[in-house]
């Protein structure tokens, strides 16, 4: 591939500065997994650049352009480990820069697969109606669940389980005879809280199951999970909503069988992949107790994704190939000015999955003979 040696000249460098201003400037320590992530992710954008450049299909440019976006925040990501150390000198710094960058992360995720799929079901409609109809879809979800995070960058500190939980850490700090949840709940009544504001007293019954609640927090650092069980929540509420388009995707593919630009459905299906691992491992996040178990998980989910990553540098690398090359070019041009006259394209994995698990003849004739145009 004539790209490949210029793809790995940029990514070169742009390790070389991130691992020189590791060794140069102050910064936190981050797990092995979470760097591999960023690093993968830095290599996609560069890689995502170039099939947006040479993508033949005027179309698909901008579903390339998308995930070039998304992928471009590795950068701001790889400059995480400096928040709070070598500039953002802040309090509040670190806690605000994964915020807002978690939120950053799925949003331009939501943008990338929603319009894919719009562009899928409605390809007749003009690209900027596609990406009115895809904003109008992920603005209002994200306005739903991540307005107050907008409203007050330090949201999480204001719920009323972290309000609570100050309650009996105060206590306990002055008052260290404390040994039960019954016993707290003798001596400390909690408040209910709503926007960070005071409105009442608990009831006895209340208070109790709410300090049972909260007592396993009380230790050490455990305080860290209910800290960010809101976020890690609505991330799951965002994950069920790219994992339902993405469900619609393979559906009408299944139903209608059109044909598609090549390898993007290996691509839609690892960001399947991935959603749903977010979906188990966040879950996983707000049952924990423990902020040990919590980052455990967290790290082990970090190399699941770095896994899946890998195979989708893998399957955009065959994307860049096949448009750069004179069938893939023929291929795509058909297919943005005659779909109606040409098949899905069948590749390596398509082969190998006939091959192995379906009959081949039923759906050689079914899905990829040339379709006669009406």
């Amino acid at each position: 591939m004539r790209f490949f040696k210029k793809i790995i000249f940029l990514w070169i460098t742009v390790l070389l500065i991130y691992f020189i201003s590791l060794e140069v400037l102050p910064s936190y320590s981050s797990p092995v997994s979470a760097r591999l992530n960023q690093i993968i992710q830095a290599l996609l954008f560069i890689i995502s650049v170039f099939i947006f450049a040479n993508e033949p299909n005027k179309k698909n440019k901008f579903i390339f352009l998308n995930f070039a976006v998304y992928f471009s925040l590795s950068f701001i990501a790889l400059t995480y480990e400096f928040v709070g150390k070598a500039f953002f000198i802040a309090k509040y710094a670190h806690h605000i820069t994964f915020q807002y960058m978690t939120i950053a992360y799925l949003f331009f995720l939501a943008i990338a697969v929603i319009y894919l799929v719009i562009d899928l079901l409605l390809k007749d409609i003009r690209v900027y109606q596609k990406y009115l109809l895809t904003l109008v879809i992920v603005v209002c979800f994200f306005a739903t669940c991540f307005l107050p995070f907008f409203q007050n960058p330090l949201h999480l500190y204001t719920t009323e389980n972290i309000k609570q939980w100050k309650t009996l850490d105060t206590y306990i700090s002055s008052n260290k005879g404390v040994s039960s949840p019954v016993e707290l709940a003798n001596k400390v009544t909690l408040q209910s809280w709503q926007n960070g504001v005071a409105i009442g007293d608990l009831y006895p019954p209340e208070n109790l199951v709410q300090i049972e609640k909260l007592y396993p927090y009380l230790e050490k650092d455990n305080w860290m999970v209910l800290l960010w069980e809101p976020l890690y929540k609505n991330i799951i509420y965002i994950d069920v909503l790219l994992v339902f388009f993405i469900l619609l995707f393979f559906g009408y593919q299944y139903k209608k069988d059109p044909p598609q630009g090549a390898y993007v459905d290996k691509i839609m299906f690892l960001i399947l992949l991935l959603q749903s691992m977010d979906i188990i491992h966040n879950w996983g996040f707000i049952k924990s107790v423990e902020w040990g178990s919590l980052t455990e998980l967290f790290t082990i989910g970090q190399y699941i994704t770095f896994i899946a990553e890998l195979m989708m540098v893998l399957f955009f690398l065959l994307r860049l190939r096949f448009i750069t090359s004179v069938q893939g070019e023929y291929y795509e041009t058909e297919l943005a000015t005659n779909p109606h006259q040409i098949s899905r394209w069948r590749d390596w994995v398509d082969n190998f999955v006939l091959a192995q698990f379906f009959n081949y003849r039923i759906f050689n004739g079914r899905l990829f003979q040339k379709q006669i145009g009406k």
